[in-house]
């Protein structure tokens, strides 16, 4: 079985009725993991005694996936829950610029080499239709019907977590598919920071929901 040093303070996830709530780890023994009561949007999850959950433990550069059992209650200045130690775990990578694969629609705009220009200047009637491949912190790919060349710059629109947001991105390969249209893949290097964390925890949230199917 896969070892896993828990750390006292370090996140964990625990899935219900396809719904995630956030708790950290309060203390370890050899029979049981303490957790703080989990928590969503300001609601506390009941669990009783033997109820079994999903739980994902966050840990550096990887995600780890096991099953639990609730086996009891304590407490020590907090209330806490106390889980079963897992008996397998399983473990997904977590790299910071981890990509993942989907298949969105999503409007871009080419503005060739004139990177400076400011996307809250361009009209909305302008945006061209294009299919998001895949998204990572650091880059993706687009699908397009146009001819692009590299190093051109694309201004995408992209729905993320409900929220319209704008990212330029440099084209930095280009592949003819079969269907005549190009996927293009996309540096992302010069986003803001408030840009790269909207968009990694919307990977997150994907990877999330791949989780549930494994």
């Amino acid at each position: 079985m896969i070892k896993v040093d828990f750390k006292v303070n370090k996140k964990l996830e625990i899935l219900i009725d396809e719904r995630y709530f956030n708790s950290n780890i309060q203390d370890e023994t050899e029979s049981y993991i303490a957790i703080s009561i989990p928590i969503n949007s300001g609601e506390y999850l009941p669990l009783s005694n033997g109820v079994i959950i999903d739980v994902i433990y966050y840990e550096e550069e990887n995600l780890y996936k096991f099953k639990s059992t609730v086996i009891g209650r304590k407490f020590e200045n907090i209330p806490m829950l106390l889980i079963s130690k897992p008996k397998e775990i399983k473990k997904i990578q977590r790299r910071k610029y981890v990509r993942v694969p989907l298949i969105k629609t999503v409007k871009y705009k080419n503005i060739k080499r004139e990177q400076k220009t400011n996307p809250k200047t361009i009209d909305v009637s302008q945006y061209l239709k294009a299919v998001l491949v895949d998204l990572s912190g650091s880059g993706m790919k687009v699908k397009i019907s146009e001819e692009i060349k590299l190093n051109d710059f694309l201004v995408v629109s992209l729905l993320v977590n409900d929220e319209d947001i704008i990212i330029v991105g440099k084209v930095m390969r280009i592949i003819k598919d079969i269907d005549s249209r190009f996927i293009c893949g996309l540096s992302l290097d010069s986003i803001d920071n408030s840009t790269r964390e909207k968009i990694i925890k919307y990977i997150f949230k994907l990877m999330r929901e791949q989780l549930k199917k494994v």
